[in-house]
C-alpha cells in the first residue's frame, strides 16, 4: 500500500489537486456512497435485525442542567420496577471512564459534575425499553447548580474549556502565511453543528465466550 502522505507536495501539486476537487465535486450533485441502498430499502439497520433471546434494553438518564455539581444519586426507586436488571452510574464502570477518542475529556457517564444539558448521568437495563425508561426517570438526582457558560466567547474569555488545549499541526502554517500573496483576517460566527445521520444512534450487543462482545452499531 502506498503512502500518499510520505512526501510533502509542492504548491503547484496542491493547486492541481485543489483544481481537481473543484471539477469533481463542487457545483455538482454527488451521490452518497450508500444512497441506492437507502432509497431502495435494502440498507440494513439495527431495528431490522431480530432481537437476541433475553435481550435487555438500555435507557440513559440525561442531565437537565447546563452546569451543576452532582450531590447524590438515589437509584433505589429504579429497582421498584419489575424487569429492571441493573442500574449503572460512573461508579459501576470497571475500566476507563473517559472515552474521548483523541483527547481525554469525554466521560462515559457524568463524574461529580454535569457540563451540559443532555449529558448521560446513569443508565438502566431492563426487559423492555418502556420499563427501562420509567425506571431511569425514577432515579432521584440531587444537583447543586453552578454558573453555566453558554457562549463560546464567554468561555474563551474565562478560559473555561471542555478539554485541555491541544494542537493538531501539519506543515508550516506560519511560513505559508508569511509568504502568502494575500492574507485576510476577520471573525466568523456560526451556529452549532450536528452531523446529519441517516440512522439514529443505536447498538445491539451480544456477549460471547471468554468475555468477548459482538457489537452491531449504527453508522
Amino acid at each position: 500500500m502506498s503512502n500518499h502522505h510520505a512526501t510533502i507536495k509542492t504548491q503547484a501539486e496542491l493547486a492541481e489537486l485543489f483544481a481537481q476537487d473543484l471539477t469533481t465535486g463542487v457545483g455538482r450533485s454527488v451521490k452518497h456512497d450508500s444512497a441506492a441502498k437507502h432509497v431502495s430499502g435494502e440498507a440494513q439497520y439495527i431495528d431490522d435485525r431480530l432481537e437476541f433471546p433475553n435481550q435487555l434494553h438500555l435507557y440513559a438518564r440525561l442531565s437537565d442542567r447546563a452546569h451543576a455539581r452532582i450531590l447524590s444519586i438515589d437509584t433505589a426507586p429504579c429497582h421498584a420496577f419489575e424487569g429492571v436488571r441493573i442500574v449503572i452510574t460512573h461508579e459501576d464502570v470497571p475500566g476507563l471512564k473517559d472515552i474521548g477518542p483523541l483527547m481525554p475529556g469525554d466521560p462515559l457517564l457524568a463524574i461529580d459534575t454535569v457540563q451540559y444539558v443532555g449529558q448521560v448521568v446513569l443508565a438502566v437495563a431492563a426487559r423492555d425499553l418502556d420499563t427501562a425508561r420509567k425506571a431511569a426517570m425514577a432515579a432521584v438526582i440531587e444537583y447543586e447548580d453552578l454558573e453555566p457558560v453558554l457562549d463560546v466567547v464567554e468561555a474563551f474569555r474565562k478560559k473555561h474549556f471542555v478539554l485541555d488545549s491541544h494542537t493538531h499541526q501539519r506543515g508550516d502554517s506560519a511560513g505559508a502565511l508569511a509568504t502568502a500573496r494575500h492574507r485576510i483576517q476577520g471573525t466568523l460566527h456560526i451556529g452549532g453543528q450536528e452531523h446529519f445521520y441517516l440512522e439514529t444512534q443505536i447498538s445491539s450487543v451480544m456477549p460471547t465466550e471468554d468475555g468477548g462482545m459482538i457489537v452491531y452499531c449504527s453508522t
